[in-house]
């Protein structure tokens, strides 16, 4: 059976390509805003008559932790490096931020000129042992950095920096500025008809409200711009290298490159997005814990990351936003179709997670995004944007789909046939 065409095919670089593309990003800003003046209290989803609570400060909770999944998506998804210690730095980045801002006065976002380096340096330090082995030795290596991580930072001389078993407590917030109407988007939004009801009762917000408002914003801002660097570095010359060692290392060092300098440098820079996460997790909950940077944490990095898509950057969205909601909204599932009651009733949470896991594994191999993917390549195809052909002997190059384009216009001259010799 043939298979069906696309209904709408756009062509990069075409006006209706980018027609398409504004309407995702318009789409894309629309939910946020939904997100940001609809939520920012605690509401809930109803469905199958369970209640599954949805809150901005979760969202953005997941945002740290699709930050840190997209580092791990650098070692493990791009350069084939399975690493499971991204928790580690996770945290550290974590505990950095919230001592500069409660002992030092830093701001959040400067916080960031310490956190990055730092993580850096110590992935780095923590891709050494990927220099020499791989694979399950590899993961085991960097569980056990996780591992350990909260029993350093109850040691009795980073006491005074960590908090030890106590935690390290912030109470800076992110205040929004004076001049940004708040109030008056979200009562605008309370007078659209229909979806007006959701976005409060058209008094205004609290200030609590607003600063976790402003928070999501510029969380969100912070997150768009590491997975555009993250976006410009797997298009770069570097991104194509790692991928290659990824595909095989054997071609990849006969084509003259350096497998101990990307595994390392993948390793610097998924930590140092590690550590961006870490900031804003404790940013958002005003306090850095050790119960929060167990091995746990990095085991579910990695499960988000299998669920969301390995090697996507849309994956780790996915990913994120996955073990952020999935845990706990499993938890709170007390009725599903064609399911006896008593068989939800207790500590089922897990079971539910574990099952749909395995469900996600079979049907959707290579993670959601691909099946998001799958089904959007029925409906919409994109094709690349076709380079003119240059004729030899003529005075126009052809393009791909037939037209043909002055050769004026290409900047270059046709050969003149007359000064050919023929040697045969």
């Amino acid at each position: 059976m043939a298979a069906t065409s696309p209904k709408f095919l756009f062509t990069e670089g075409t006006n209706r390509y980018r027609a398409y593309r504004i309407a995702g990003f318009a789409l894309l800003t629309l939910l946020i805003l939904i997100v940001a003046f609809a939520y920012n209290d605690t509401g809930s989803i109803e469905l199958f008559d369970n209640s599954y609570k949805l809150s901005i400060t979760r969202v953005t909770k997941s945002i740290s932790f699709m930050v840190a999944i997209l580092g791990l998506q650098v070692v493990a998804g791009f350069t084939g490096q399975l690493s499971l210690g991204q928790g580690f730095f996770f945290g550290t980045g974590a505990y950095i931020s919230a001592w500069l801002v409660s002992d030092q006065n830093w701001a959040w976002f400067t916080s960031l000129l310490v956190v990055v380096p730092v993580c850096f340096v110590f992935g780095l330090v923590a891709g050494i042992p990927a220099l020499r082995i791989r694979g399950l030795y590899l993961a085991l290596v960097t569980l056990g950095l996780a591992a350990i991580f909260p029993s350093l930072i109850k040691l009795d001389f980073l006491l005074p920096y960590t908090g030890g078993a106590a935690g390290k407590q912030v109470d800076s917030d992110f205040v929004p500025p004076g001049w940004l109407p708040l109030d008056g988007i979200v009562d605008a939004l309370h007078e659209l008809p229909i979806i007006g009801q959701y976005f409060g009762d058209g008094e205004g917000m609290s200030n609590k409200e607003e600063q976790r408002v402003w928070t999501f914003f510029m969380m969100v801002i912070l997150a768009l711009v590491c997975f555009k660097l993250v976006s410009n570095l797997i298009k770069s010359r570097p991104g194509r290298a790692i991928r290659a060692v990824r595909d095989n290392e054997t071609s990849a060092a006969v084509n003259g490159m350096s497998l101990s300098f990307h595994k390392t440098m993948s390793f610097g820079v998924a930590s140092a997005l590690g550590g961006v996460g870490g900031m804003i997790y404790v940013a958002e909950l005003g306090i850095a814990s050790e119960g929060d940077f167990t091995q746990l944490i990095s085991i579910l990095f990695i499960v988000g990351m299998v669920v969301g898509g390995v090697g996507t950057l849309s994956g780790a969205a996915i990913g994120g936003l996955v073990i952020a909601f999935i845990p706990d909204w499993a938890s709170s599932t007390q009725n599903l179709p064609g399911i006896p009651e008593r068989w939800l009733q207790g500590p089922t949470g897990g079971l539910i997670l574990g099952i749909g896991l395995i469900v996600i594994t079979f049907v959707l191999p290579g993670g959601i995004i691909s099946g998001v993917r799958k089904i959007r390549g029925r409906f919409v195809q994109v094709l690349p944007k076709t380079p003119a052909i240059q004729l030899a002997g003529a005075g126009a190059a052809v393009s791909a789909d037939g037209s043909d384009i002055p050769s004026d216009s290409l900047g270059t001259e046709s050969p003149d046939l007359s000064t050919t010799v023929d040697e045969s």
